[in-house]
């Protein structure tokens, strides 16, 4: 019986879900809605293990697990437990997960500040089949945590324990870490240590990498660590080694990679010192390395010319490389050999492999960002002709195609100071530009670009025929692509490449710049925008697993993206974030297009959304009518009551009439409360989980209360660029939102936030210090 992947069934693409997660789902959805007055609680505890994981699973994403079901779920049975954000549940239930699960082997308590020493201590001395438990983010988790209580034997559950996670435990120690955990596990593979800043010091690291036998660590923003531990051995076991945030150089990883051949998984995000050096280092010493994270560095285009050579990298995240270009993009369709591109090509329409190495996500977000915010976008498709030859002369044929984002003249203490002299730039028009001029304004380009030679710059090809270049040769694996921010890439036929090539591609992000009219040219902007929607179209159609997708279009008109994002195109999306020109916004007719008749939508992110109005949302919620007939209602009552004078007037309204309107408002306010909104957009919101609307500058709280009706079942949610909004609307989301984790409300001159989990541990807190008179100390034993 096959329902060990039970619970990854309704994020898979293309897995069709069997019928016990089915009944799983509707069970739950009933007992989210109608809880205990339609479902036994007792009856629950019955259910077969992978039925009541999965129920678990259910209610833990849709953030409904309460303090009435939880006692049902820990069973004897129960194996794995996972409550990662639970931040609502009393910790006089959590504490009986020990007894009552003697059989688990996966505790997943991440972000619930609510766990203490206790709950853990019990779980590791009754759990004796305890293989993973991850506690990141339990602030009150100390080292009593993990040494066995007062005569009481050893704790059980460490001797079998493989994986352990205590990031951001602040008040576990190194002595606790080397004497307790890793002396009382001895078959510990997986330790993350992510922001534990005073436990991790340099000796603590050294013994971490290279004695202890583990397979993957974490010390992730652990920024007190230096060089010295990463040369302390010459061989280490790990084969995933995580680094993000810290203060380490090219020395660490240059020492450091050689001793650890079989390392798969590198993660060195935001790690400002590391450079084209560290790159290279693990290009040539690890030769399987699967995922590398170097988002946010200094590497240049050099390091891509190493990331080519690493034949077995499925994973490659480089965004925000501000030293990097878009040639990275033609170093990357450029690597493998030509055997291999022609393999691909001629596998394009069948099911063959080719031997180019199967990458499955590219994450080139922000790329070269140094130069997107100095000025507008400067694009020339047909610059005049240069013709460079080996000694640097020009000639006056092979035009060459290249993209420039620097503005004529900026700020000097924005830019790396200059290495070499460059090529001629072609970005000037005039062909009476002498060599002089060039060679003065070379200074003005960032390294990045020094590198380049004039050999190298008369072949440079167009970024966007890279891409098509990128998506014919790994578009057959390809199921993530991430170019958000990076301009001048994305056109018609780029588009059209990733709907004929890329046929499991699962997320996409892109960025759209501004149409340019070419001289000579036939066609309008009108014909560019008829291309792009019938392209993006094609997207929608071929790309059936595509579940993740954002659009910026906040330097051209988005009105050609509205069309193709409406169903049915892109049906198993799940996520949309679309950014709008800044030139009138998303409008009202707009938004109802998109969400019309859409269905499993989760998240959902829009920017520059000045074009909406103030009524929209409530027109959504038949708010409008209601409001309509109160105010002619309130008009007649004026009227009537203004009539008291003179001989035959109207006779004053008698307090039984006063009466029975007061008893009828509450009654239309129910009746409006109760009805579901008969609206296919409204019907779209009742599913998203996290909302972001951002530059409404029309929405004030009328309608803020109207969304939070609409978005019944959000757990997260951000306003942002409304000067309009007060309190009220932050009452109005916690009011409608019954789930709600977090929202966040910023207007023009504050920010209005709430946390669920800190305003629940503020509450247990309250209520603990409540059961004690005035004259005690407030202490418990």
């Amino acid at each position: 019986m096959q329902l060990a992947t039970h619970s990854r069934a309704d994020v898979l693409p293309g897995v069709v879900p069997s019928l016990l997660l089915c009944c799983v789902q509707k069970l739950a959805h009933k007992l989210i809605k109608y809880g205990p007055k339609k479902v036994r609680l007792a009856q629950l505890s019955v259910l077969h293990r992978f039925a009541l994981e999965a129920l678990l699973d259910v209610l833990v994403v849709k953030n409904a697990l309460n303090d009435n079901v939880l006692p049902y779920v820990l069973t004897r049975q129960t194996q794995r437990l996972c409550l990662e954000g639970c931040s609502q549940l009393r910790r006089c239930l959590l504490n009986t997960i020990g007894h009552s699960c003697p059989n688990l082997r996966v505790l997943d308590v991440r972000g619930c500040q609510q766990v203490d020493n206790r709950i853990v201590r019990d779980v590791l001395q009754n759990c004796e089949h305890l293989s993973a438990l991850r506690l990141e983010g339990c602030t009150r988790i100390s080292d009593t945590a993990f040494a066995p209580a007062l005569w009481k034997p050893p704790l059980a559950g460490l001797l079998g324990l493989e994986e352990l996670s205590i990031g951001k435990c602040g008040q576990v120690t190194a002595e606790g870490l080397l004497g307790c955990v890793m002396k009382g596990a001895p078959l510990l593979k997986v330790l993350g240590l992510a922001f534990c800043r005073l436990m991790v010091t340099d000796d603590v690291a050294a013994e971490l990498l290279f004695n202890f036998g583990l397979e993957s660590l974490d010390l992730s923003g652990c920024s007190q660590i230096t060089d010295v531990p990463f040369r302390a051995r010459s061989h280490s076991m790990l084969r995933e080694l995580h680094v993000a945030s810290t203060q380490i150089s090219d020395a660490a990883i240059e020492s450091f990679a050689p001793s650890a051949p079989n390392l798969e998984v590198f993660n060195a995000a935001s790690v400002i010192k590391l450079s084209d050096r560290s790159i290279v280092a693990l290009a040539d010493s690890c030769k399987f390395l699967r995922t590398l994270c170097i988002c946010n560095t200094q590497v240049t285009d050099a390091a891509f010319e190493a990331i080519v050579q690493c034949r077995r990298l499925e994973c490659l995240d480089a965004s925000w490389c501000v030293r990097a270009t878009a040639r990275a993009l033609e170093i990357l369709a450029g690597g493998a050999s030509a055997a291999d591109r022609l393999d691909a090509k001629r596998n394009a329409g069948t099911d063959g492999r080719s031997s180019a190495p199967c990458l499955r996500e590219l994450k080139l977000e922000g790329l070269g960002g140094v130069t997107l915010d100095f000025g507008p976008d400067v694009l020339l498709a047909r610059p005049d002709p240069w013709k460079f030859t080996a000694k640097g002369g020009m000639g006056g044929s092979s035009p060459t195609w290249m993209q420039l984002r620097l503005p004529a003249d900026p700020p000097s203490m924005l830019l790396p100071p200059p290495a070499t002299i460059l090529s001629p730039p072609l970005h000037w028009r005039s062909e009476k530009s002498t060599q002089d001029d060039w060679a003065h304004s070379c200074e003005m380009l960032p390294p990045s670009c020094a590198d380049v030679s004039a050999a190298q710059a008369a072949t440079h090809i167009a970024p966007s025929v890279c891409l098509m270049n990128l998506t014919v040769l790994y578009g057959r694996s390809l199921e993530q692509v991430l170019l958000d921010g990076v301009r001048n890439v994305v056109d018609a036929p780029v588009l059209q490449a990733i709907a004929d090539n890329c046929p499991l591609l699962q997320q996409l992000a892109l960025s759209f710049s501004a149409p340019v009219l070419h001289e000579g040219s036939q066609g309008s902007g009108q014909d560019c925008d008829a291309a792009l929607g019938l392209a993006l179209r094609a997207v929608g159609a071929e790309c059936r697993h595509l579940s993740r997708l954002s659009l910026d279009s906040a330097s051209r008109p988005h009105r050609a993206l509205i069309a193709p994002l409406a169903p049915p195109s892109f049906p198993r999306l799940t996520s949309l974030s679309l950014c709008c020109s800044k030139s009138g916004g998303l409008l009202d007719q707009e938004l109802e297009l998109i969400l019309g008749d859409r269905v499993g939508l989760e998240t959902l992110e829009l920017r520059n959304c000045e074009g909406i109005s103030e009524a929209l949302f409530s027109k959504w919620c038949h708010r409008e009518s209601h409001d309509e007939a109160r105010v002619v209602e309130q008009l007649d009552q004026a009227l009537l009551s203004s009539l008291t004078f003179g001989y035959g007037g109207a006779p004053k309204p008698s307090l039984l009439d006063f009466a029975a309107t007061e008893l009828e408002a509450p009654s239309a306010r129910l009746l409006r409360r109760r009805q579901h909104p008969r609206c296919a957009a409204a019907l779209a919101l009742r599913s998203v989980s996290y909302f972001s609307l951002g530059g409404v500058s029309a929405l004030s709280d009328r309608s803020t209360d109207a969304l939070a009706e609409l978005l019944h079942d959000a757990q997260t949610v951000k306003v942002w660029g409304c000067a309009l909004l007060t309190e009220d609307a932050l009452r109005s989301f916690r009011k409608g939102c019954r789930y709600l984790r977090s929202v966040t409300i910023v207007t023009r001159d504050r920010t209005l936030s709430w946390t669920a989990a800190t305003s629940g541990v503020k509450r247990h807190r309250h209520r603990r210090s409540s059961f004690h008179n005035s004259g005690s100390s407030g202490t418990d034993d």
